[in-house]
């Protein structure tokens, strides 16, 4: 037979020691696991033990004993089976026993003059435990069932109008319903996609995600419920769409930061979030409602706060990225990370430029994993003695296709690429005072070095620096420093309105026409020429 747990909340001690022989009689079926004096201490022990049965007293110094049973109820455990002992006779008590769903309501003078009472009635209630478990278990998945049906039903009507034209006014006519204003009024619409990376699930196992949807909805509708009318939505691969109103018009800065907060709490998972601001009435904006839930990169330049639907709109709009300023960033990008003396801060630098740069364009996401998975490939080539190099480039290419904003293709190819330069074995090893003497060169390109002079400041001899010097960068030392300023010059032609004499300057050449005839050679167009093309190009 089962044993049974029990908690015995008494503040009478002669009562309370009594009902605990009473209970011990019957150590056979039942183990009395805690004895509190008043609510506090039971409703402590109830959360600490999950106890089958409670025997509690009412009238209790602090929080008495129906006051704990509220507590108890809203704590969200599994209920137990609840006995009230009471030396009143009073109808009111039985019936707020009842309403709390107490069990049985004994006297406490008829369970004294029969010494068996107590224990009998907490067999019986003892042998009803499974079968009441049962029952809730069965209960839990039928509403758990029913509410699954209700978000397919949800998303199937959202899903319909976004591809039949003439199913949007019966999706309008839902929101109607949902006391949602068509018209005039303004509304917000939250949009979330759960974050691929954090997922504790593969995003293409239907039914598992279908749980998560579950949660995630749940999770809207109790944080949506105080703000005002709306109409929550679960979309495919973990996405979910929000429409609703403030009722009191109030602006609510904390309240993205708390819906992330709230998903990340209860899903154990990161998502991304948009909190779009329409200006008018729900009928006169749903083809912006439909690009915002079905773009397949929402969230890639910007995350995580509110925007304006018309500024999100321009964002959204992709333009492929001409193959010459592909180019040009593949090569910047790669060097940075070719380079193992070059500072982080300085690769941080070029990835903002850039980043600047495909916001303002509004380049296309898979085309900057195109990018970067680009940038990988030659530079798993060009690193000495790379062995699992293969298999990294498999891993990249799964994690580029789960990354849903520019910085996490940056962070996943950078982490690629320094653990194929870990996985190198007898790999060249750059000497220190070459690796210093280079990343001076990066950090400022305006002095004009020499090979003598830079062999001489570390008492090498200038053979032997050379031949250092190409092994650590792969070309000789004029050739990197002619590489490295004119890099700069395209960076800098592109990024900013300085004059080309200005530039010369500032990347180490002696004279102005220096600078046009190697920036020419080495480019075949002229400064100007590069400035106006790559402007042209971006466009």
């Amino acid at each position: 037979m089962n044993h049974y747990r029990v908690v015995l909340v008494e503040d009478e001690i002669p009562a309370r020691t009594v009902f605990r022989h009473f209970i011990e009689e019957r150590g056979d079926l039942f183990t009395l696991v805690g004895e509190a004096e008043d609510g506090q201490d039971g409703l402590e022990l109830f959360l600490k033990h999950k106890p089958e049965l409670i025997v509690t007293d009412i009238t209790m110094p602090g929080m008495n004993g129906l006051e704990m049973l509220r507590e108890i109820e809203k704590s969200g455990e599994r209920p137990p089976q609840i006995i009230i002992l009471t030396c009143h006779q009073d109808f009111h008590y039985a019936q707020q026993a009842i309403h709390l769903k107490a069990a049985s309501y004994l006297i406490k003078d008829d369970c004294l003059s029969d010494p068996g009472l107590l224990t009998r009635t907490m067999e019986q209630l003892a042998s009803q435990v499974h079968s009441i478990d049962e029952t809730r278990e069965k209960q839990f998945q039928l509403e758990q069932q029913v509410r699954l049906s209700e978000i397919e039903i949800e998303q199937s009507l959202f899903l319909d109008m976004l591809l039949n034209p003439a199913a949007e006014a019966k999706w309008l006519r839902t929101l109607a319903e949902s006391q949602l204003p068509l018209q005039e009024a303004r509304f917000k619409v939250l949009l979330l996609e759960l974050d691929r990376s954090s997922l504790r699930f593969p995003i293409d196992q239907i039914e598992e995600l279908k749980l998560w949807q579950f949660a995630g909805v749940n999770v809207l509708k109790e944080l949506l419920g105080s703000v005002g009318a709306y109409k929550v939505i679960a979309l495919d691969k973990g996405r979910f769409l929000a429409v609703y109103t403030d009722a009191l018009k109030l602006e609510r800065p904390g309240f993205l930061e708390q819906v992330l907060e709230s998903f990340a709490a209860n899903l154990k998972m990161k998502c991304f979030a948009l909190q779009c601001r329409f200006g008018q009435g729900l009928q006169g904006r749903p083809e912006a409602l439909k690009r915002l839930a079905s773009v397949p990169y929402p969230f890639f330049y910007r995350s995580d706060e509110s925007i304006g639907i018309e500024e999100w709109e321009q964002l959204a709009c992709f333009q492929r990225i001409p193959e010459p300023v592909s180019r040009f960033w593949s090569k910047v990008l790669k060097k940075a990370l070719l380079e193992p003396h070059l500072s982080a801060a300085a690769l941080e630098q070029e990835r903002s430029s850039l980043f600047r740069q495909a916001i303002e364009h509004g380049w296309d996401p898979e085309q900057i994993k195109s990018l970067y998975l680009r940038v990988f490939l030659d530079m798993s080539h060009t690193v000495i003695g790379a062995e699992g190099g293969a298999e990294l480039e498999a891993a990249l290419r799964k994690k580029l296709e789960l990354c849903q904003t520019f910085d996490s293709v940056h962070e996943t190819t950078c982490a690629c690429f320094h653990k194929l330069q870990q996985l190198q074995e007898g790999g060249k090893k750059i000497d220190s005072s070459i690796s210093r003497i280079i990343q001076h060169m990066r950090e400022d390109l305006s002095y004009p070095y020499k090979l003598e002079e830079l062999a001489a400041s570390i008492n090498y001899s200038v053979p032997y620096f050379s031949s250092m010097f190409k092994k650590a960068v792969g070309e000789s030392f004029v050739q990197y420093l002619t590489r490295l300023r004119i890099e700069k010059a395209k960076l800098l032609l592109l990024t900013t309105d300085h004059k080309t004499f200005e530039i010369s300057e500032s990347i180490g050449f002696e004279n102005y026409r220096s600078f046009n005839r190697i920036f020419k050679k080495e480019t075949g167009v002229s400064p100007s020429d590069y400035r106006r093309n790559g402007a042209v190009m971006s466009r």
